[in-house]
């Protein structure tokens, strides 16, 4: 599954402000209101800050500090279209102030003139190749414009600078993993995280990178993180329970699929996944309310389509397992797999509707010709067509092959059976069962053979013995109840 990474888009801002008096006026008074005003700032009054400098400028627009000023506030307030004036004209005043330019890099950056930004912060390094937090903004405009190995060189450049820092190396993970350097972003994500554990983005973009490298381990022990800090998306849930599941942890992956049941309702991965789950640890009843639902919300996933024909086929419902295992648009090709071909043909058999068994089968067994088994489950098909001769040539063709094979054997004793030939008929199933004596059919057909040939007690000790190894056997057990009602 594809996981978003996160970053930051301009968290190190660093907005820094001079304390200096104004520049380039020897009027004692205005030096004192600027100071005055600058004490109302630091004095957590903004916005008296704010009103105090508008009304020195409109006495003095050519003063740099006092520009520098209105436009820090205004940018500390988040008004980056109101701050851009004032700062550009404070850099014509006072070309090579490095916090002036710095905040109008910012402002650019918040408003979204992502070049002006980028020049900007170019003019700053130009000054000063020293500021960490302009290589670092750099890195972030680069990341939204896609160009990554740009992004990557100065978030490596600002970590040079102002090492370990957890958002630098966060964001230089996301330009390195858009580069597919998957395990040099690993090892800037979990720096990140490991340097500030409580930051849920950071274990987050660590334990979705160690994913992508199937190193589950760390999936684990980073996505759990994150998801002990706030609520994840059910991605990063997905990603969880696949890693304890890769690793063996089943009860782990169970306990986080029952727990978050109920963030995942429409979600079709959940249902897909929950249903394999349920099905790998003998849960059919879950398994198939897992696929069942998962079915609902994605008609048309093959996967899930012959997932829950499987159980719908060993429930004997053979119409329904007929139904999800046919081809349809937009199954992505599953049913057409060697697996899906014989999925279909044996519930189309059970069906009686050999017209699209006998076919399949044939087609199968054409891409290997020494699978007996398909071989024997085309001859099957043949004979429950009612074609006796083409099935008995096909199993004796069986029997060449595997001269023990009680199905085999079983299905020659069936086509003598089936043309009224109870001594042959009865020496195959006699021989079905020497090959095999656990090949419960055997038993049944003998049955009947020895039913029809006036020897009923013997059938009943047969059926009998027949129903001890396999007591849900509907054949044998029908076939009990019916002798022993005759007497």
């Amino acid at each position: 599954m594809k996981i978003a990474m996160r970053f930051y888009m301009a968290a190190l801002l660093a907005i820094a402000v001079t304390s200096a008096f104004a520049q380039g006026t020897d009027d004692n008074a205005f030096k004192q209101r600027v100071f005055d005003a600058a004490g109302k700032y630091k004095a957590g009054n903004s916005s008296g800050a704010l009103a105090d400098f508008l009304a020195l400028n409109s006495e003095n627009s050519k003063n740099s500090e006092v520009n520098s000023w209105i436009g820090f506030l205004y940018l500390r307030n988040k008004d980056a279209k109101q701050a851009i004036p004032f700062l550009e004209s404070a850099r014509a005043l006072s070309p090579k102030d490095l916090e002036v330019l710095n905040n109008l890099g910012n402002a650019y950056l918040m408003a979204g003139q992502s070049t002006r930004a980028l020049n900007a912060y170019q003019d700053l390094i130009g000054l000063d190749s020293g500021r960490y937090q302009a290589y670092y903004n750099m890195g972030n405009i680069q990341l939204g414009e896609k160009k990554y190995a740009a992004a990557e060189q100065n978030f490596m450049k600002a970590l040079a600078l102002q090492k370990d820092m957890p958002q630098i190396n966060n964001n230089l993970g996301v330009a390195q993993q858009a580069q597919d350097k998957l395990g040099d972003a690993f090892a800037s994500f979990s720096k990140a995280s490991n340097s500030k554990m409580k930051e849920a983005t950071y274990a987050r973009n660590a334990g979705a990178c160690a994913y992508r490298l199937k190193d589950y381990p760390n999936t684990i022990k980073f996505l759990k993180r994150a998801m002990s800090i706030e609520k994840q998306d059910s991605k990063i849930i997905l990603a969880l329970a696949d890693a304890y599941g890769k690793t063996g942890d089943s009860q782990s992956m169970m306990d986080l699929y029952e727990k978050y049941k109920d963030t995942f309702d429409g979600d079709f991965n959940y249902y897909f996944n929950y249903g394999v789950l349920k099905q790998n640890v003998g849960d059919m009843a879950g398994a198939e309310m897992g696929f069942t639902k998962a079915n609902r919300l994605k008609p048309t996933d093959g996967e899930t389509r012959q997932n829950l024909g499987v159980i719908k086929f060993k429930q004997r419902k053979f119409a329904e397992a007929k139904s999800l295992f046919a081809p349809i648009d937009g199954d992505g090709g599953v049913a057409m797999t060697i697996t899906g071909k014989k999925n279909l043909a044996a519930a189309a058999s059970r069906t009686g509707d050999f017209h699209t068994a006998v076919p399949l089968w044939s087609e199968v067994l054409k891409m290997d010709k020494n699978d007996q088994e398909v071989r024997l489950l085309l001859a099957d098909a043949v004979f429950d067509s009612g074609d006796s001769k083409n099935a008995l040539t096909m199993y004796k063709e069986i029997l060449a092959a595997r001269s023990n094979s009680a199905a085999a054997l079983d299905g020659i004793g069936r086509c003598s059976l089936r043309d009224d030939k109870y001594v042959s008929a009865e020496a195959s199933f006699r021989s079905a069962i020497n090959a095999d004596k656990m090949f419960v059919p055997a038993y049944n057909n003998l049955a009947v053979v020895l039913e029809k040939m006036n020897r009923r007690p013997e059938a009943i000790v047969l059926l009998e013995k027949a129903a001890s190894m396999d007591g849900n056997n509907a054949d044998v057990m029908k076939n009990l109840k019916r002798m022993r009602s005759v007497g």
